[in-house]
């Protein structure tokens, strides 16, 4: 049976939604009857704009006048041989005493290529979670949190990760018409397309606004980005009794296919850690590691598992010392004044649930 499992990339994309959600509404008045103008002064910081008498001598001519958004030609994920994903989030407001705040987190990241095999790398709050996934074998490592957990990305239920991801071509339709020319966007050279809540399958509220930056070699999407605002804020931190502005933003970027050297993550590499004392049996799955702590489950009886460590702890020069049977089968070792405890659970008559601890 396959396991239930946590993607927190999915929960990024979760976390993405529910900003996108909220953005939207009309913005209250301050006292003095203006308009705030925090959603106004933002700039992108990665969109130079070129002087329009220069834009269509730079890579070419400008793009069409309108684009049909449900053209397939525009979105590289998942289809591209290898690329790169990022959606960031600026929320501006007040905070609870009155002075301005500003807070920006790369919600999630994702670097995907399918040569010479399916390699993917997903990132999320920053950097908090870190999922890499090489062929099948997936390896999570969590800020703060020592050691990594991996398992067969196989035997996640449920849509993988690439199947998780953000999908532009879902959520937005139409035709949308250039408003800009000669804007430089991640290392491409791009032209603004501008999107009304038409475009939009669903809209939650009132768009501030939002756009599409068509890169002229290759015609795809390489930035997305939405403005909103909530008459109150929600984010924690800021003053829920005054508005808040929020920008989203999506970037997609191809890359050479190959290129892009998905890495077992830092502390993953010596995948069994303690296993290069503690033998780890063939076959297991869901290995964590962790410092002075290996666990894993495999797909054998509690009794063959106690009669692989009598057998081969001593064969590294581990002794037996001890041995119970008050919760599963529990075996001590000692050597050289160290001693380690092998505990094996069943969760049923053929699999079970093996943990290696030093005392």
């Amino acid at each position: 049976m396959k396991k239930q499992s946590s993607i927190y990339f999915t929960l990024a994309m979760i976390l993405a939604v529910s900003l996108a959600c909220n953005i939207g509404g009309t913005a209250p008045a301050t006292e003095s009857g203006q308009e705030p103008t925090a959603a106004a002064e933002q700039t992108n910081p990665v969109a130079t704009t070129v002087p329009s008498q220069q834009a269509a001598g730079i890579d070419g001519p400008p793009g069409p006048e309108t684009i049909d958004l449900t053209n397939p030609v525009l979105y590289i994920v998942p289809s591209a041989p290898a690329f790169t994903f990022e959606m960031t989030s600026k929320y501006i407001g007040m905070d609870t005493t009155g002075a301005a705040k500003e807070d920006s987190m790369a919600v999630a990241s994702a670097e995907i290529q399918t040569q010479p095999e399916i390699t993917q790398r997903f990132l999320s709050f920053s950097g908090a979670f870190e999922t890499v996934i090489i062929g099948d074998q997936m390896y999570i490592v969590v800020q703060g949190v020592p050691g990594c957990r991996t398992s067969l990305a196989s035997e996640i239920q449920g849509p993988g990760m690439l199947e998780s991801m953000f999908k532009l071509q879902e959520e937005i339709t139409g035709q949308a018409p250039r408003v800009e020319s000669g804007i430089e966007v991640n290392g491409f050279m791009t032209d603004k397309y501008e999107l009304s809540s038409e475009n939009f399958v669903e809209v939650p509220g009132e768009l501030v606004s939002a756009f599409v930056y068509v890169a002229r070699d290759g015609g795809f999407i390489t930035l997305y980005e939405t403005q909103g605002r909530e008459e109150k804020a929600t984010a924690p931190g800021f003053d829920p009794n005054q508005f808040a502005d929020i920008t989203i933003t999506y970037n997609f970027i191809p890359v050479e296919d190959g290129s892009l050297n998905i890495a077992i993550p830092a502390g993953c590499d010596n995948q069994a850690g303690l296993a290069g004392e503690f033998p780890v049996m063939d076959g297991a799955t869901e290995l964590s590691t962790s410092p002075g702590q290996v666990s894993y489950k495999i797909e054998k009886p509690r009794s063959e598992v106690a009669d692989f460590y009598r057998a081969e702890m001593p064969k590294r020069g581990w002794t037996l010392t001890t041995e119970g049977t008050l919760i599963g089968i529990s075996l001590v070792f000692t050597k050289d004044g160290k001693d380690v405890e092998v505990t094996v659970a069943s969760n049923s008559d053929t699999s079970s649930f093996v943990a290696i601890t030093e005392k």
